[in-house]
């Protein structure tokens, strides 16, 4: 069996950290300066699209394992002669290889030298790099995530706790993605994943409520026009640079597919950027580019369309700086909003940058089907305690 390193790169921490030194303790001293390893080994959940799969999942766990590290900040430092851990922003080494041999004719017979393979850096990692990390791909769509830690950082304790906490921030940050994912939709966003779960479930509680007389729907889906015109526009821009793209679902099909609100809120962004990624918001082509925005919303706010649709609006407000607005006395512990408007969702990180908050407002009975719906509920608490948003 041979192994084929195909990328290297370092994932450092998503939050920068102060300390620039982290001293160890007596018994962290008087360790072996060895690597303590251990690799776990997964069967593929899909074969036809394993291509996309491993994207998708070394696209995760880069990104799970960088918030991760803000958080056990010592492992992406470095060990120094004295004993102690150096953080210079180096991070943690992670590699991604292939193996030529399927996961399941491995397993039936694995051989003892051949495990090295899945260990970063073999037998010959580097003894001042506090942990470094692995994926490897089989030809048939099965993966091994090997990790190894200098045992002068912690125990197999520790080593464990930290693959636990990296795995569910991994797991939890992203069922939804996996979901859509599962059904050819490559790479969606957070916001796409969210928007796309609270329409679907809105439209069930509305089809419930509504019986026979529900209306066809539409979802409003805003932009910020700033990044999208060209040239774009500063972020400090003044006004309302803001405006939408639709998604609708087949009110009278039986079910509305999830996967298939994803698909059309990634499709309908790329369409708006082609669309109006030449806007400028001057002279003639800002009067040409409002009126076709006019046409548009005489579709959605004429009185016919007010009469015999339902429409719903999202706006994200991820990715804003809302936590680090500090008047002098610290940073918020909790954002939000408050809406009188119906059949809206807000979106916004939460404090930590793993997760979205969304402020959802339906009318009265159909909100009290939705927070009983057991899809939405899979993916979401209902009310949390803003102090446990982290």
């Amino acid at each position: 069996m041979r192994a084929e390193i195909i990328s290297r790169e370092t994932i450092k921490p998503s939050s920068p950290n102060s300390q620039r030194c982290y001293k160890l303790s007596l018994l962290d001293k008087m360790s072996f300066r060895i690597h303590v390893p251990i690799i776990f080994f997964y069967l593929s959940n899909d074969h036809n699209n394993y291509l996309i799969d491993f994207t998708y999942r070394s696209s995760l766990l880069k990104k799970s394992l960088s918030e991760a590290l803000s958080r056990y900040y010592p492992l992406a430092g470095r060990i120094k002669d004295d004993g102690n851990i150096e953080f210079n922003d180096e991070g943690v080494h992670f590699s991604e290889a292939r193996v030529d041999c399927d996961l399941e004719g491995f397993l039936e017979r694995p051989e003892l030298e051949a495990l090295n393979l899945f260990v970063p850096g073999g037998n010959n990692q580097e003894l001042n790099s506090a942990l470094a990390v692995q994926i490897t791909f089989f030809k048939c769509g099965g993966m091994a995530v090997g990790a190894s830690m200098s045992h002068k950082v912690g125990d197999f304790s520790t080593l464990i706790t930290f693959i636990k906490d990296w795995a569910a921030m991994t797991r939890h940050a992203d069922k939804l993605k996996a979901l859509a994912t599962s059904h050819g939709v490559e790479n969606p966003t957070r916001v796409q994943v969210a928007a796309a779960l609270i329409y679907k479930c809105a439209l069930s509680a509305s089809r419930l409520t509504a019986g026979s007389d529900q209306k066809p729907s539409f979802l409003l889906q805003m932009v910020n026009l700033r990044k999208i015109v060209v040239p774009p526009l500063p972020e400090k821009s003044f006004g309302n640079m803001v405006w939408y793209f639709t998604v609708s679902a087949d009110t009278k099909e039986s079910k509305v597919e999830f996967h298939g609100l994803v698909g059309q809120l990634k499709e309908g962004i790329a369409r708006f950027r082609v669309a109006h990624r030449r806007s400028t918001f001057t002279g003639d082509e800002l009067s040409s580019q409002i009126c076709e925005f006019m046409k548009e919303a005489d579709i959605f706010h004429s009185p016919v369309a007010t009469n015999h649709m339902v429409t719903y609006s999202c706006t994200s407000w991820c990715r804003f700086p809302l936590y680090q607005v500090d008047f002098g006395w610290g940073k918020p512990i909790w954002v939000s909003s408050s809406t009188r408007l119906w059949n809206t969702n807000i979106l916004m990180d939460t404090r930590n940058g793993d997760g979205i908050e969304a402020l959802v407002t339906l009318g009265e009975q159909d909100m009290n089907v939705f927070e009983q719906d057991e899809e939405f509920l899979q993916f979401a608490s209902l009310n949390p305690s803003a102090l446990d948003t982290n």
